[in-house]
C-alpha cells in the first residue's frame, strides 16, 4: 500500500486545513519550514496495513489558541496540560483523517498519541503551516 509522497503531502495539507477550520476555528496555510520556536510535539504510531507514524509540532501560542477554540474558553483559562492534550488530539484527528482518505478500506490501529520531543521521522511527508496564532509542522511516514 505504498502511497506516492506527493499524494501523502497533498492529503496532509488538505487535512490540516480542514481539521483546523472545522474543529478549532482556525486557519493555516502551507509555508516554507522554519523550526526552532519553542513548541509542543505529539507522536502517534499506527499499525496494520499500512503502518507508520505521525508527528505534529505546534508553537505554544498556537496550542493555546487551538485549546481555547476547541474547549470554548478564554485564552487565560487554558492550562499547559490542556495545550498538550489538544496537540495530542490534533495528531489523532489528522492521522485518522489522512488514513481514511488514502486507505479507506484499511484496518489500522492507532496508538494513543503522546507528547514527544519535536523531531521528525525520516522518509515521510513533511509540511509546515502558518496560522494567525503561530506555527504548526506535520510529518507523516507510511510503511
Amino acid at each position: 500500500m505504498q502511497v506516492p509522497s506527493e499524494t501523502l503531502l497533498s492529503s496532509l495539507q488538505e487535512t490540516v486545513r480542514t481539521v483546523l477550520e472545522t474543529m478549532f476555528f482556525s486557519t493555516a496555510e502551507p509555508v516554507e519550514c522554519c523550526h526552532g520556536n519553542p513548541s509542543i510535539a505529539a507522536r502517534l504510531a499506527f499499525r496494520g496495513d499500512p503502518s507508520g507514524e505521525l508527528v505534529v509540532t505546534v508553537s505554544h501560542d498556537l496550542a493555546q489558541a487551538l485549546a481555547a477554540g476547541f474547549l470554548g474558553v478564554d485564552f487565560e483559562e487554558v492550562t499547559a496540560e490542556a495545550e498538550r492534550n489538544i496537540v495530542c488530539e490534533l495528531a489523532n484527528m489528522i492521522c485518522g483523517a489522512v488514513l481514511s482518505h488514502l486507505h479507506p478500506d484499511a484496518v489500522v490501529a492507532l496508538d494513543s498519541p503522546h507528547c514527544a520531543e519535536p523531531d521528525f521521522p525520516a522518509g515521510g511527508a513533511h509540511q509546515c503551516f502558518a496560522a494567525p496564532e503561530g506555527m504548526l509542522a506535520v510529518t507523516m511516514s507510511i510503511r
